[in-house]
Order: C-alpha cells, then sequence, then structure tokens
C-alpha cells in the first residue's frame, strides 16, 4: 500500500491528513497503532460546524421572512449523541465481517479505520452545508411565494430554477463523490488493515454500507418522534 512511514505520536495526527492525500500511509497508522480519540475529536468538530453553518443558513431564510428561529437543542445534542454509537456500531461490524472473512482485525483498528473514513463525509457534510449558503436568496423567494399562495409566472419560474439549480447540482454532485470516495477507501482500507484481499475489502465495504442504511433508517424515525415529543 504504497511507502510504509515509520510510526510515532506525530504520525498519528498525520494519519488524519493522509486519509484525504495518502490514504495507503493512513492505513499503515490504523493497523500497527490504530489511532482513534484525535479523529473522533476532528469529527465532532466538523458535525458541529456543519451544523453552526446549517443553522445559520436556515436562519437567514427563515428571519429574512419575519419568522423566528427556535434552535432545537434536543435534537442537536441526539445527533452528538448519537455520533460515537455509530462509530462503535460501525466498527462492531467491521470487525464481525472481518472475522468472517478469516481477516486479522482488533476492535481498535476497525473503529480507528471507522474514525478515519468518516472524516471524508464529515468534510463532506461542511463543503455541502456551505455550498447552502448561497441558495438563501432562492429559498427566501420560494417560501415567500408558498405562504403568499402567489402563483409563478413562466418567466418567474425559470428565474427561480436559474437561482436554485446550479447549486442543487453541486451539492448532488459533492454527495455523490464523498460516497464514491468513502467507498473506495474503505474498501481499500479493510483490505490493508485486515490483511485481506481487495474483492473481500470492497466485500466488507458493501456489507457495512447496507447496514448503515439500516442504522440510519432506525435514528431518522428516533430522530421523528423526538422532534414530536418536543412539539407543544
Amino acid at each position: 500500500m504504497g511507502e510504509q512511514p515509520e510510526v510515532s505520536g506525530h504520525f498519528r495526527f498525520k494519519s488524519l491528513i493522509w486519509i484525504f492525500i495518502a490514504p495507503g500511509k493512513s492505513f499503515v497508522v490504523i493497523r500497527e497503532h490504530h489511532p482513534w480519540v484525535a479523529g473522533l475529536a476532528l469529527g465532532i468538530f466538523l458535525m458541529l460546524l456543519t451544523g453552526l453553518l446549517t443553522a445559520w443558513w436556515f436562519g437567514d431564510a427563515m428571519g429574512s421572512i419575519g419568522d423566528a428561529l427556535e434552535i432545537p437543542y434536543g435534537i442537536v445534542s441526539f445527533l452528538f449523541a448519537a455520533l460515537p454509537l455509530v462509530l462503535l456500531f460501525e466498527a462492531v461490524v467491521l470487525r464481525l465481517l472481518a472475522a468472517a472473512l478469516k481477516g486479522r482485525a482488533r476492535i481498535e483498528q476497525c473503529l480507528s479505520l471507522a474514525v478515519h473514513i468518516g472524516l471524508i463525509s464529515a468534510a463532506g457534510l461542511v463543503a455541502r452545508s456551505l455550498l447552502r449558503t448561497t441558495q438563501v436568496d432562492g429559498i427566501v423567494d420560494l417560501q415567500r411565494r408558498a405562504f403568499d399562495m402567489a402563483p409563478y409566472s413562466g418567466r418567474e419560474m425559470m428565474g427561480l430554477v436559474a437561482d436554485i439549480a446550479p447549486g442543487a447540482i453541486l451539492d448532488l454532485m459533492v454527495s455523490s463523490f464523498v460516497f464514491v470516495w468513502s467507498f473506495l477507501l474503505l474498501g481499500l482500507g479493510a483490505a490493508a488493515v485486515f490483511r485481506l484481499s481487495r474483492p473481500a475489502g470492497f466485500a466488507i465495504a458493501a456489507i457495512n454500507w447496507a447496514a448503515g442504511k439500516v442504522l440510519e433508517i432506525g435514528l431518522a424515525g428516533l430522530m421523528v418522534a423526538a422532534a414530536t415529543a418536543s412539539l407543544p
């Protein structure tokens, strides 16, 4: 998997950067020393940044049409509490899959790999939140029309589409790119860290993705329940 760096405490932090630019080096650090604390802290920071950006652009849009924004702190707290649990769930899934395929894996390695790959998704969420800040004007116009029940003329509709569509398309492109990038890295990382073949590594990535979707649906249901319970 490329150059084998001499691993030290310094390299454990650099592995967080290497996962973006030199994943082969990062996989060596994960396999031999499996750091995860710094990665988890960075992931939480990126998620916090995403939440703040989302609250900012959404609050700006709502405030522009005269509505007050009340941040659902209970749901935000639930999200941050869920993040370590999601990573632990993924680590357990990776450990079970590696064992089933006769790979050599410890739970610390699985957790470290999950944390490092998760940074890709977290960075993607930050990028998408930044993109959405450029769409506030279009969102405000759409909401104002919906609340006022004002019909669109053909020209106005085309103008709204022209304002919103580029950002929406770019958001979809970023989301798709991050998914493919994360999937490829997880497949390669599973093969390198657990000492498996690449087909086995990508099989782990595919099954892990399916398990993650099941968890995502479950968490979404809990979020809806929490939001419903918080209503007066």
